[in-house]
C-alpha cells in the first residue's frame, strides 16, 4: 500500500496538467487517478480503488497490464514513445497515441510499493508526422513520375521524326499513285501528329507540380470497351473472349483510372494473344470498404521467381521475351493505385493466366 508519507501528494497531483495516475499493489489497484488521466481515459471518478485489468480489458488485451506488472515485479521502470491504445469512448473505440512511463516506486530494500503512472497524449503530433509523410510520398512519387514522363518524351519524339522522315522520302521518290496507299500515308501521319500533341501535353502536365489532382466520378461500362478495342487492335487479336460483370463506377481522378485500366487492359489482351482462344475477365464487387476490381486473363502467367520484382521500373518477366514491351507499365499502374490511395495485389499461374486485384477506398 503507499505510505502515509506520500498521501499528501495526492492533492498536488490532482491539480497537475500532467495526466498521472497510482497503483499501489501487485494486482495494480488504481490508488490515485488525477483529472487530466480520467480525461485522457474518458473514465469517471469512480474508477479509483478498483483493479486496472477491471476497469479497462481493453488495456488487457493490448499488453499493457502485462507491462505494468512486470514493472512491479521487477522494480524497473518502463518508458514508451507514440504507443498506440485503443481508448472507449461512450462506448465506441478510438484510436490514440500516447509517450507514457511507469515508474517503479521502491523502497530501501528495492521491493515496489508503487507504480507512478504519467502520460501525454501525443494523437495530434502523430497524426501531423503522418500528413507530412504522406506529402513526402507524395513529392517522391512526382519527382519520379515526373522523370519517367521526360525520359518517355524524349525516346518517343525520335522514332516520331524518323516516321515522318520515311513518310516524305516514300512522297517524294515512290511516287505513290495507289490512292488506297495515299490515303493509309495521312492517316499515318494524322497519328503521328496526335501522339506529338499528347507526348507535349504529358510532358506539360509533368512540370506542372502544384496542379491538384481532382476526383469524379468514373463509370467504367462507358469506357471499358474503348480500352478493350484499342489493346486488340494493338496487338491484332480478333478471336477474343470477352467476360464483363458488374463494372462499378469509381470515384476517382479520371486520367489516372485511365492509365490503370488501360495498362491492365492492355498487358492482359498482350500476353494471351497467342492462346488459340484469348479470354479476358473483368468483374468488381462493392463493399463497406470500398470497390474491388478483378482483371483476369488466361495468357503466359508470371513465373514466380519474377513475382517479388513486378512492380520495379523496366523489369520485365523471364519469359515475357516474345512480346513487345519496356517493362514499365505494372510501375505505373503501382504509383498510380498509391497516388489514388488505393492497392493492386497480382496473382498468377505460368500458361494459365494472371488475375489482378484493384482496391479503391470509397471516399
Amino acid at each position: 500500500m503507499l505510505p502515509e508519507d506520500y498521501k499528501f501528494l495526492n492533492g498536488i497531483l490532482n491539480y497537475s496538467p500532467l495526466a498521472t495516475a497510482i497503483y499501489d499493489s501487485p494486482d495494480l489497484r488504481i490508488a490515485f487517478v488525477n483529472e487530466a488521466m480520467l480525461e485522457m481515459w474518458c473514465a469517471k471518478r469512480d474508477i479509483s480503488g478498483r483493479l486496472f485489468s477491471e476497469v479497462f480489458p481493453s488495456f488487457k488485451e493490448s499488453g499493457f497490464s502485462a507491462i505494468l506488472e512486470n514493472v512491479w515485479h521487477s522494480g524497473k521502470s518502463y518508458t514508451a514513445t507514440d504507443k498506440e491504445a485503443e481508448i472507449m469512448k461512450d462506448g465506441i473505440p478510438i484510436k490514440r497515441f500516447f509517450d507514457f512511463e511507469y515508474k517503479a516506486l521502491t523502497d530501501e530494500n528495492n521491493r515496489t510499493y508503487a507504480i507512478l503512472h504519467t502520460s501525454i497524449d501525443v494523437t495530434e503530433k502523430n497524426v501531423a508526422l503522418k500528413t507530412i509523410e504522406s506529402h513526402v510520398q507524395h513529392l517522391n512519387y512526382n519527382n519520379e513520375l515526373e522523370l519517367i514522363t521526360n525520359t518517355l518524351v524524349h525516346d518517343a519524339k525520335n522514332p516520331i521524326s524518323i516516321a515522318r522522315i520515311a513518310i516524305e522520302n516514300i512522297r517524294k521518290k515512290h511516287l505513290v499513285q495507289n490512292n488506297d496507299f495515299k490515303n493509309w500515308l495521312y492517316v499515318i501521319e494524322d497519328a503521328l501528329s496526335s501522339l506529338t500533341q499528347i507526348i507535349d501535353k504529358t510532358s506539360l502536365l509533368s512540370e506542372a507540380r502544384t496542379y491538384k489532382i481532382g476526383k469524379k466520378v468514373v463509370h467504367i461500362s462507358e469506357k471499358v470497351n474503348h480500352w478493350i478495342h484499342e489493346a486488340k487492335f494493338i496487338h491484332q487479336v480478333t478471336d477474343l473472349k470477352i467476360d464483363l460483370g458488374e463494372l462499378h463506377p469509381i470515384n476517382a481522378e479520371p486520367n489516372s483510372l485511365n492509365q490503370v485500366f488501360s495498362n491492365l487492359i492492355n498487358n492482359a489482351i498482350k500476353y494471351s494473344s497467342q492462346k488459340d482462344q484469348p479470354m479476358l475477365s473483368i468483374d468488381s464487387e462493392r463493399d463497406e470498404n470500398g470497390i474491388y476490381y478483378y482483371i483476369r486473363d488466361n495468357g503466359i502467367g508470371i513465373p514466380t521467381v519474377d513475382m517479388g520484382e513486378i512492380f520495379s521500373n523496366m523489369h520485365r518477366a523471364s519469359n515475357a521475351g516474345n512480346f513487345q514491351g519496356n517493362g514499365i507499365g505494372l510501375f505505373i499502374v503501382k504509383r498510380m493505385m498509391e497516388k489514388l490511395q488505393g492497392k493492386i495485389e497480382v496473382s498468377s499461374e505460368i500458361n494459365q493466366g494472371t488475375e489482378v486485384k484493384l482496391y479503391f477506398p470509397d471516399n
